[in-house]
């Protein structure tokens, strides 16, 4: 055996248990392990949970919050297009160098702090090119021994389309381009075009062409119509494409009636549309609803540390006690779902769910939290004790154990 966790506290669990790894997944679970692993952790009683996973990030512009000049940034109508238009002005700094150290910087972070699985969008753009998808896609190569990265190529140009591509076939021989580096799926956002039907099924045609997932930044404004998430749910289903698309933000769900709501929930159900949301408005409606809906759903990360978001330091922990926060969370019980939502609730949301688990025969990906149980683990921001990829140790006590390549 490689690895034997000893007397960690699982969930479901009734009495601690030992861990046996081997080849990179878990063996067995029982009482007591017979003979020892090549290495032992001992778990002391402490609650070992799947690994966390963060399945919206922004890796290309993160950490760049120090290249503005904020005496000279312009306000534009709404907060999001200020952001835009101050990023674009920070884009042509960009070298696939840079974004590549800057994406393995983030991702250490994510690793120290229990998470083993990122997705992250890449800005495809006039004013970055392919430049920020090269640097994403270098940094997923060079991470995998601690990180599996998802990549999404994001087809962010639709804000530009004056300022940048002159016609939308432009866009798309560049996209295409992007797509054809070896992405995971491609984005798109819903505000982002004159046509947003149009786009919506420009990104389907290229998600179903190339066979890969479909990933939206959905309906982020807060006074509807329009609401696009119907639409997204009816063309998941035209296209067969069930359990491959993932919503991300979907702030209008928290700022339409509650019958629309219910409606909205009722289609993303039936249509397997996975959601993803930032922990820090509208929690209960936009995440916490959905997914006692039976939505696969979950929180994430976003931006870290650009002009969108000043904060950010990738820890999932963290994240969950602020759905508890602000969704007014009053039980153990509901403790114990919010952190299920930030591991196998993750996994679900972007098809990761048979792999991902405190079960025999699923990959080691694992977190031993210094708490007995997982809200213990929440309200205390237990320290992270070891962290499991794969049946590797890549983290002990907030210092990763490997490195990048």
């Amino acid at each position: 055996m490689d690895i034997v966790i000893r007397g960690a506290n699982i969930a479901g669990e009734q009495r601690l248990k030992d861990i046996a790894i081997e080849s990179g997944r878990i063996l067995e679970i029982s009482d007591r392990v017979e003979g020892r692993g090549q290495y032992e952790i001992p778990a002391q009683g402490y609650f070992v949970s799947p690994s966390f996973m963060d399945v919206h990030m922004h890796l290309d512009k993160a950490l760049i919050l120090d290249r503005y000049d904020w005496a000279q940034r312009e306000n534009q109508a709404t907060r999001r297009l200020t952001s835009v238009y101050e990023t674009n002005k920070v884009k042509p700094t960009f070298t696939v160098e840079d974004v590549k150290d800057r994406a393995i910087r983030v991702a250490k972070m994510c690793a120290v702090n229990g998470t083993t699985t990122l997705r992250t969008h890449a800005d495809v753009d006039p004013v970055v090119g392919l430049v920020g998808i090269k640097g994403v896609i270098e940094a997923r190569e060079a991470c995998r021994s601690f990180m599996d990265m998802q990549v999404v190529a994001n087809a962010f140009c639709g804000y530009y389309y004056e300022n940048g591509f002159s016609t939308t076939s432009g866009m798309e021989k560049t996209l295409r381009e992007a797509i054809e580096l070896g992405v995971d799926a491609v984005g798109g956002v819903t505000e982002a075009d004159p046509d947003p039907k149009a786009h919506i099924d420009f990104i389907f045609s290229l998600a179903k062409e190339y066979g890969i997932k479909a990933d939206f930044h959905a309906d982020q404004t807060t006074t509807p119509p329009p609401f696009h998430i119907p639409y997204i749910c009816e063309k998941t289903v035209n296209e067969g494409m069930q359990q491959q698309v993932l919503l991300g933000h979907c702030i209008a769900l928290g700022h339409i009636s509650p019958e629309e709501r219910k409606r909205a929930i009722s289609l993303l159900k039936e249509a397997q549309v996975s959601i993803c949301a930032t922990p820090h408005t509208t929690i209960e409606e936009r995440i916490l609803q959905p997914a006692a809906g039976g939505v696969a759903a979950t929180y994430m990360t976003d931006n870290i540390r650009d002009s969108w978001q000043a904060l950010g330091n990738g820890d999932m922990l963290q994240l969950a006690l602020f759905v508890a926060r602000l969704g007014q969370v009053n039980t153990n019980q509901e403790l114990d779902a919010l952190l299920e939502m930030g591991t196998l609730g993750a996994a679900r949301t972007i098809g990761l769910a048979d792999e991902h688990g405190v079960q025999v025969g699923k990959r080691a990906n694992l977190v031993i939290l210094q708490a007995e149980s997982a809200h213990e683990a929440i309200v205390s921001q237990a320290k992270k004790l070891w962290v499991l990829k794969d049946g590797n140790v890549v983290a002990k006590d907030g210092e990763l154990q490997v490195g990048p390549v």
